[in-house]
């Protein structure tokens, strides 16, 4: 795998994962039913003099994922953002079906750069997402890499697809009967499904992809797995770039008692927003789906494809999540919504955009679907 700053960052932060001291500033949140609990709180780790914003959760009172990391290395700046940060603020909310969290840290010494947490814990799993608000220091966002980790509290089966690199087809999954035997060097698509024995299954995905590149999954070391993001088609050395203020997709733990039991999860959509399409009486699965090859000029196409009479359209993202590539997939989205056309995207991520556009065409994870079915303890 060729990549321009997985090693560099695995090597700087090994250690870093590592056992870490005590605990400050920790804060908690719920599911609805108390079974799941995922807890925000900043630790020194070993062997570093700084200290570093980390997570943990536990599922029916047993711990599933230990200390794991959270920050994002943007352009330019010495520290990460996540590192030399203290809590200012945290506030809980319940809504139908999740209890929510948002978590406000400012970092030390930075002129002000501040980072905030939102997490939402619902009965089928727990997630977050990084929130970056506008400050003195940090106006032209450029993230180089997202460093979360999801350090699972046992040594468990993990069921994976390696894909060669960010723009690779997911094929069949395979089974490592433990984590740490998986290649450092393997590049994973999600979602990624690990059982940790007596406690539960865990699948690693994503939800609300915009603006933002998609996310893969690498073994640093352990039982470790780390982020990484799809680089910049015209810049490789960087994933996303844009001004804040700037939140990244939700980072998702689908939790169960067992890997079939994941299929019925909501938690992904649920994490989308609401229809923003008032009139959805001629959402309906058309008969055909005429191709779209050139995707400049999607406002031109898809008006004269309304005025033909054509009901839906597709278009291929070539396995692409670049950042410009889901900047496209977004557009292409309400683009057709207001021609009232269904759209299917081939080779697109999955993360529940159909709940904010019921236009979205779903097309089911078979892998995943067959691996969750065939796996077990």
């Amino acid at each position: 795998m060729t990549r321009r700053h997985i090693l560099p960052i695995c090597a700087l932060l090994l250690a870093a994962a590592a056992a870490v001291f005590a605990e400050t500033d920790t804060v908690s949140l719920a599911s609805p039913d108390g079974q799941l609990v995922l807890r925000l709180f900043i630790v020194s780790p070993k062997d570093s003099i700084l200290v570093r914003l980390a997570y943990s959760v536990t599922f029916h009172g047993k711990l599933l994922m230990d200390t794991s990391l959270l920050g994002i290395a943007i352009h330019d700046q010495e520290v990460f953002l996540g590192e030399t940060v203290g809590l200012i603020s945290a506030k809980e909310e319940s809504a139908d079906h999740y209890n929510s969290l948002i978590a406000q840290y400012i970092q030390n010494g930075s002129l002000g750069r501040r980072i905030t947490i939102e997490a939402r814990a619902y009965d089928d799993g727990v997630a977050f997402r990084y929130y970056i608000p506008r400050t003195s220091t940090v106006e032209d966002l450029q993230i180089e890499e997202e460093l979360t980790d999801f350090h699972f509290a046992q040594d468990g089966a993990a069921y994976t697809s390696v894909v060669s690199d960010y723009q690779s087809a997911k094929g069949e999954y395979s089974k490592t009967n433990a984590l740490g035997s998986i290649p450092r060097s393997s590049l994973l698509a999600l979602p990624v499904l690990v059982e940790q024995p007596g406690v539960g299954w865990v699948a690693i995905t994503q939800a609300q992809l915009d603006n933002y590149p998609g996310m893969f999954v690498f073994h640093p070391e352990g039982a470790t797995m780390r982020t990484t993001l799809a680089p910049r088609a015209d810049n490789q050395a960087m994933a996303m770039h844009g001004m804040t203020p700037a939140e990244t997709p939700w980072r998702v733990l689908m939790v169960a008692s067992e890997p079939r039991k994941l299929l019925d999860s909501d938690i992904v959509r649920n994490l989308n927003p609401a229809s923003r399409i008032a009139d959805t009486s001629w959402i309906k699965p058309p008969k055909e789906l005429v191709a779209i090859a050139d995707v400049t000029g999607l406002e031109e196409q898809f008006a004269s494809l309304e005025k033909k009479g054509v009901a839906g359209v597709k278009i291929d993202l070539m396995n692409r999540v670049d950042q410009e590539t889901i900047n496209l997939y977004r557009r292409a989205v309400e683009t057709a919504a207001a021609h009232h056309l269904m759209i299917e995207f081939q080779n697109g991520p999955s993360d529940g955009v159909q709940r904010t556009w019921p236009n979205v065409i779903s097309r089911e994870d078979a892998a995943f679907r067959r691996i969750a079915l065939q796996a077990k303890p």
